[in-house]
């Protein structure tokens, strides 16, 4: 099989496992959303921010380093292994030595206890890190996604059998430390090598010169990600950001199967471009397909999203349909400038793609920081009015090595953007009316979400017959079998 064939059906099976694991994923939380106390439930998803920053510290670039490499050295793997396992067990020993007191005196007793069970999991992961590497350079993409979708599916049947039997937030935190330690365990089997005890220090340098780089882009991103559920729960407390992280997963679900999808599978093509292709234009018709796909997603997660959250989480979290609207506009220009990093990078603009995330972060931050003392709805507002006021800057940027035209994009934009408001419009319009005639939640959703398909495509071909003609041929180009 050739390298391009390979990568193509290593895509794919990422692609379907993640979304696999990540519905299971979704309804986990959504079971322990309803049977746990919005305290208990936040306070463990707060303290796993904290695990997964330090993941990112200790792991970043460790990985791709093993994967770029010519040649597989078993030596060089036990070294590299040895090396982040080390830093990992100093990263878990701060986060019960540091991390925990800290945590007990200013935040709660509870949340102490928490993040000193959570800990180990960083040792857990890091010594992931040598055999997702070794099977990623053998292209056994499958056998990795299979691994992962019976650890989630194992762990999800752990949580759920530990709530029913009232272990209350601690089926979250036993889950998540059995799901490490089994999806090291099948990686180790599957990967089919045995480290042993040896350690270079010139691995050492190596590692860090190729990791550092890697290692910054990696927090910020994360950082920009988790940038206002961090600061509810830090500022609000654990209950709030229940509330909101209860919102964001929806969106979050969504993004991993749709925008990562694409991501993988269409992005890479700029790399590639023939020689005087307008890479611009190429550009506009990924953003168009992409907005074609997703902001109807996106709009009916807005109009439906109170029956929604009532019907996965309960009633106590209905506050949550509020902030997941407002948080559903913020997609509008999120969708443009979504793959402006993978652009540049595949031109080999590395240090502007980085300028590209410095500038989101800092944004980020300035209007999360300066608004969550007004509460999560203001805060959640002025992120979506941010995204538009920052736009012409990364515009900028971006337009010294790659010229977009922006008026062809906006009018290109228009038809699928159009459509989307206008199917909430006759939603949200239409749920008061079929809200009285419908008394069951469940039902009330099925049919709001059939009366949304049905108007976005109505309004498509009616409108914007030519244009949607079009989309629908350029979608069956890019999913087709050839």
């Amino acid at each position: 099989m050739s390298l391009k064939k390979q990568a193509a059906r290593g895509g794919f099976w990422i692609s379907l496992t993640t979304t696999g694991t990540s519905v299971i994923d979704f309804f986990v939380f959504a079971y322990l959303a309803r049977i746990l106390s919005l305290e208990d439930f936040g306070l463990v998803a707060f303290c796993m921010i904290f695990i997964e920053f330090v993941n990112i510290a200790i792991n970043s670039g460790v990985n791709q380093n093993i994967v770029q490499r010519k040649v597989w050295d078993p030596n060089y793997a036990s070294s590299t292994l040895v090396y982040v396992v080390s830093l990992a067990i100093l990263g878990s020993m701060g986060l019960i030595l540091v991390g925990s007191p800290i945590a007990y005196y200013t935040y709660s007793h509870e949340a102490a206890y928490v993040l000193m069970s959570l800990a180990p999991i960083t040792i857990l992961i890091s010594m992931q890190v040598v055999f997702n590497g070794k099977l990623v350079r053998e292209f056994k993409n499958k056998q990795m996604g299979v691994v992962r979708f019976i650890t989630s599916l194992v762990s999800a049947t752990l949580i759920i059998a530990l709530a029913e039997l009232d272990y209350g937030l601690w089926s979250l935190v036993i889950g998540r430390l059995f799901s490490a330690g089994l999806e090291l365990l099948l990686m180790s089997y599957i990967a089919n090598f045995k480290p042993k005890l040896y350690f270079n220090k010139e691995d050492r340098k190596e590692l860090r010169e190729f990791c550092l780089p890697l290692l910054g882009s990696a927090l910020l991103a994360s950082l920009n990600k988790k940038a206002s559920i961090l600061f509810t729960g830090l500022v609000l407390g654990p209950a709030k950001f229940a509330l909101l992280n209860a919102a964001k997963r929806g969106e979050t679900m969504i993004n991993q199967i749709t925008m990562t999808s694409i991501n993988s599978m269409v992005v890479p093509s700029f790399s590639r471009a023939k020689k005087g292709a307008n890479v611009g234009d190429l550009y506009i018709k990924l953003v168009v397909i992409t907005a074609t796909l997703v902001i109807p997603i996106f709009m009916g997660l807005a109009a439906i999203s109170d029956p929604l959250v009532t019907v996965l989480f309960g009633d106590k979290f209905s506050e949550s349909a509020e902030f997941m609207a407002i948080s559903a506009f913020a997609m509008f220009t999120s969708i443009i400038g979504w793959f402006f990093p993978t652009l540049l990078v595949s031109q080999g603009k590395t240090g502007d793609a980085f300028k590209l995330n410095i500038i989101n972060i800092v944004t980020n931050l300035i209007i999360v920081a300066a608004t969550i003392w007004f509460g999560i709805k203001i805060m959640l507002i002025s992120i979506v009015i941010g995204g538009f006021l920052i736009m012409p800057l990364r515009f900028k940027v971006v337009a010294k090595h790659v010229p977009i035209n922006i008026k062809k994009l906006i009018l290109s934009l228009i038809p699928s953007y159009f459509s989307a408001l206008a199917m909430f419009a006759i939603v949200i319009s239409s749920k008061r009316f079929l809200s009285e005639l419908i008394p069951y939640d469940i039902l009330l959703l099925i049919s709001l979400i059939i009366l949304g398909f049905v108007s976005y495509l109505a309004i498509n071909f009616i409108f914007f017959n030519r244009h949607t003609l079009s989309q629908v041929t350029e979608i069956k180009e890019m999913f087709g079998k050839h």
